[in-house]
């Protein structure tokens, strides 16, 4: 199998579980609207614990692949396949980057909150993290639908002038 497929792949694939990840939860910020704060503390401190233990090598894992594939296809840079994958990088520093200046702290913060006594203006508090959360939710589906598009665009990452030469 060539190494290509296989970072194409592993690209994909990490944008595509990152992008399920925030629909999913995007999803369920109606009924995280519906809980009382006690329970919603515990609800989220509980998703937390899980997330904060995959989301980090998914990021990276979606980030380095990407930049893996967009350096084998580099001599193809004119061609659709790089430019869809170069904006899907941008997309997911995108998320990385708002991820730790708002949802990181905020997470964080959420931990030190006890269930039986939350903070009285916890929605207010919350309110950036769930903002953030519906933007990256759109843009890690984008990057996620920007991926897939590359790859029907795809190139074989040998430079033209070489397959000319290997032809003749």
């Amino acid at each position: 199998m060539h190494v290509l497929t296989v970072i194409r792949a592993i690209a994909v694939v990490c944008i595509g579980l990152l992008a399920g990840i925030y629909l999913a939860d995007r999803a369920s910020a109606v009924a995280r609207a519906t809980l009382d704060v006690s329970s919603f503390v515990q609800y989220q401190q509980t998703v937390h614990v899980t997330y904060v233990k995959v989301m980090p090598p998914l990021v990276f894992g979606a980030i380095l692949a990407a930049l893996g594939w967009i350096f084998m296809v580099r001599l193809q840079w004119r061609g659709a396949e790089f430019w869809l994958l170069a904006v899907s990088i941008c997309a997911i520093i995108f998320i990385a980057a708002v991820t730790r200046a708002v949802n990181v702290p905020l997470n964080d913060q959420l931990m030190t909150w006890s269930v039986a006594a939350p903070p009285a203006n916890l929605k207010e508090l919350w309110a950036p993290w769930e903002r953030v959360d519906a933007i990256r939710s759109v843009v890690a589906i984008g990057a996620f639908v920007m991926q897939t598009l590359a790859l029907c665009f795809k190139s074989s990452g040998t430079p033209p002038s070489s397959l000319s030469r290997e032809a003749a």
